[in-house]
């Protein structure tokens, strides 16, 4: 070779030495390259290698990467390696530091065998990733071993350090002898613990086969699981990722690992498996048998290893599974709070469709086949409902029995939206009723299954319809506007007629002219103000006496101005001032009915106005409202500050006081004396205090029969305003039948009340 070539060679070559320099160093820092260069390997790292061999005297092992996330033991076994196990081994060489360096240039008479280098007693082969020359991408193996690490003797006994050597390189490297406590992992160290590895959001398939049942296959379309085999039909989609769950959570004890020979796999009862689970993603399926079970535990094997070991038998007992166990119990899915998110939601029946749709006010329409306001609280909870209906029974599969349970030509359809003008959210179909009446027959539009679902609160208002869906308002106007209420009831008529003036009060003007208990009187107005109905029966009846409604038991009637129009309430009409519209009366009148429940104490009622056909249902609280008694309870109203004279008559004595020109009590019979204490005026306070519990009669009718015709106690007390007493008659458990003498009223009062009045009578200051 020319001198001239030799030079231009030799240029190149140190051009090239100081580019491999230069690049290697400016990778990491300068104390980074600094710190590396004392390293074994100082260019290695982890995430290069794909494929790791050791080799032993009497023993090969070898190790592969799969892809990012996962190793394969090719020898001595074939086996799913575990990854953290095979990354700690990884690491060992990348920090391999050097302890001290024995240089072959620097030994005289060096030789490998002086350091059991000669024949390595392990050697280790760390294969690095090739880059495609074509394409970005990695190959899974390189075709020559990038390092070739050899592992000789330990410099002395006891001495935790080892002697090295890097192959194309004679010099011997002294490192840390816990190199070989990493490298020398077993099988039982190295192997996959996990029965399954994957993405639980990247399942696609679930097959679980029992030798004696048909498999069932239920596949992923989005979010939602759909069965395939043995039928076809909507997956109870928590419960799968409740299977996916434990199967990803599924780990193997050190302890449990059985056998890796192919032998034992019969012996185990693995060759005919009890039962058999897969899970699918695109190409890839990973498979478990589980044979024989001992004590709580299951043999099994994947169906890509021979190894068989343990798992709890629980997953057993949890993946033994009938076809209906893993269908989707909930009958439709659709996403509202309320009706919050639904504009429209449809019924449709053999003769007519009832159609209701969301107002620009959150309020709800009938549309057809009338418009009128609906019921939004109806609406509301029958959405929710049937967004919450759970499937009792998988009744038929086969698509051809629907006439048999009301499914045929004549089901309601129903059919939420969620925006008008898009196609139904969802649309079913509700059937007949089951014997007991419990359960309903219901499908899915679009598909084959019958199902069952329960009818509380569901079938009757899907039946019911237009009526159960309209508005439940049956009376509405301004309480403030009643001028008179009438009940006929007992067969007595109560008219109470509004007295203007400044403070509002009610006089009751038949039985009795007296002033109404204001109390009782709002009772009634504010109930019949905003009278929403618990149920519509029907929108008119040939019969009503099939309701109690040809003589009903009660009548209530309103008597209201309609508001006017003006600030003053009145509507003028002409340019004179006199000239304006008195305001309209209108009298509504509530009819009471038979109870629902005649044997029940606390029935609903039927009820219509007299004025419209409707017959609709009343709770008892209602029928309760319009029973209190409109004269007042209170028995006595008088200053107590100007009684002048007190009464006090009872079977065997009679007490008389008086005021006194100082204005002091004293008694004036059966003794004359100075009272001492407010005794006269506690027992005024007490009368004044009492309130009765009803009215009896509001006439002096049979005073007899309530003992009041020579009352055992009374109390007589005067004023200016003239003089009244309270009569005490016969006394019942709890009551005693009193009475005002100047209305004339029977009334029932506490028997506590008068028996404390009539204790103070006769108290010890007296005697």
């Amino acid at each position: 070779m020319k001198f001239k070539t030799t030079i231009i060679l030799l240029i190149i070559a140190l051009i090239g030495v100081a580019y491999i320099f230069l690049y290697e160093k400016k990778q990491y820092r300068t104390e980074e390259w600094i710190q590396r260069q004392q390293m074994v390997l100082p260019d290695y790292k982890v995430n290069q290698i794909n494929k790791i061999d050791i080799i032993k005297e009497n023993d090969t092992l070898i190790l592969e990467n799969i892809d990012e996330e996962r190793w394969k033991m090719l020898q001595p076994l074939q086996l799913r390696a575990d990854k953290a196990e095979v990354t700690d081994i990884l690491s060992q060489f990348e920090f391999l530091r050097k302890i001290g360096t024995l240089k072959e240039s620097e030994i005289e008479n060096f030789n490998l065998k002086d350091y059991g280098l000669d024949k390595p007693q392990t050697v280790v082969n760390l294969w690095k990733r090739k880059l495609s020359t074509l394409k970005d991408t990695e190959e899974t193996t390189s075709t020559e071993p990038k390092y070739t690490i050899n592992i000789g003797d330990k410099i002395a006994a006891g001495q935790d350090t080892v002697y090295i050597n890097v192959e194309g390189n004679n010099d011997v490297f002294v490192v840390t002898g816990t190199l070989l406590e990493k490298i020398n992992k077993d099988i039982i160290e190295l192997r996959n613990k996990w029965v399954f590895e994957f993405d639980k959001d990247a399942i696609e398939r679930v097959k679980i086969q029992s030798d004696s049942k048909e498999p069932i296959v239920c596949s992923r379309e989005e979010q939602l699981w759909w069965m395939t085999q043995p039928i076809s039909d909507r997956a109870d989609s928590e419960r799968i990722r409740d299977i996916l769950n434990e199967l990803k959570n599924l780990k193997i004890a050190k302890n449990d690992f059985v056998s890796d020979d192919v032998e034992d796999i019969p012996k185990h009862g693995l060759d005919k498996p009890v039962l058999t689970v897969s899970i699918g993603y695109k190409d890839e399926v990973q498979t478990v048998h589980l044979g024989h079970t001992l004590d709580d535990k299951v043999y099994t094997k994947r169906d890509d290893e021979s190894s068989i070991f343990f798992v709890h038998d629980v997953l057993l007992r949890d993946l033994d599974l009938e076809a209906n166990d893993l269908r989707d119990k909930q009958l439709l899915r659709f996403d509202s709070i309320g009706t919050y998110g639904i504009e429209k939601v449809e019924l449709k029946y053999p003769d007519t469709t009832l159609t209701m749709e969301k107002t620009k006010q959150y309020d709800w329409m009938i549309k057809s086949p009338t418009e009128i306001l609906a019921d939004r609280d109806t609406v509301r909870e029958f959405v929710e409902k049937i967004k919450d209906l759970q499937i009792q029974e998988y009744v038929d599969d086969s698509g051809e029995n629907y006439d048999k349970y009301g499914l045929g030509d004549s089901p309601i359809e129903v059919s939420v939206f969620r925006k008008i003008g898009e196609g139904e959210t969802v649309k079913f179909m509700i059937g007949k009723t089951d014997e007991d009446g419990g359960l309903c027959y219901v499908r899915r539009a679009g598909e084959k299954a019958i199902y069952s679902v329960p009818t509380e609160n569901f079938h009757d208002v899907a039946v019911g319809g237009f009526i159960a869906f309209r508005d439940k308002l049956v009376l509405e106007f301004p309480k403030e506007n009643t001028q008179e209420i009438v009940i006929d009831r007992d067969g007595k008529t109560f008219v109470c007629q509004k007295k203007e003036g400044p403070v509002q009060k009610w006089n009751l003007t038949s039985p009795v002219n007296v002033e109404a208990d204001i109390d009782a009187v709002n009772q009634v107005v504010w109930n019949l103000s905003f009278l929403k109905v618990g149920k519509i029966v029907t929108l008119s009846a040939e019969d009503l006496s099939e309701y109690g409604l040809d003589n009903p038991s009660l009548k209530v009637s309103v008597t209201y101005e309609e508001s006017g129009s003006t600030e003053g309430g009145d509507e003028v009409i002409g340019e004179k001032e006199d000239l304006i519209k008195p305001k309209e009366k209108i009298t509504k009148t509530l009819l009471v009915g038979g109870k629902l429940e005649p044997e029940k104490d606390k029935s609903s009622y039927f009820a219509k106005l007299a004025d419209e056909d409707i017959i609709f249902q009343i709770g008892w609280p209602d029928v309760r409202d319009y029973s209190v008694e409109l004269a007042t309870k209170t028995l006595f109203d008088f200053d107590i500050s100007q009684t002048k004279s007190l009464k006090i008559k009872h079977p065997e004595k009679e007490l008389s006081f008086q005021r006194n020109e100082d204005n002091k009590w004293e008694m004036i019979q059966p003794e004359n004396k100075l009272l001492e204490g407010n005794f006269a005026d506690r027992i005024i306070s007490a009368m004044n205090a009492l309130r009765a519990e009803s009215v009896v009669q509001y006439s002096i009718d049979n005073l007899s029969e309530f003992e009041l015709d020579n009352p055992q106690f009374s109390v007589t007390i005067s004023s200016d305003e003239g003089e009244n007493s309270l009569l005490v008659g016969k006394k019942t458990k709890s009551d005693f039948f009193v009475m005002n003498k100047t209305l004339n009223f029977v009334y029932l009062v506490r028997k506590n009340k008068i028996e404390d009045i009539i204790k103070e009578s006769v108290s010890s200051e007296i005697q």
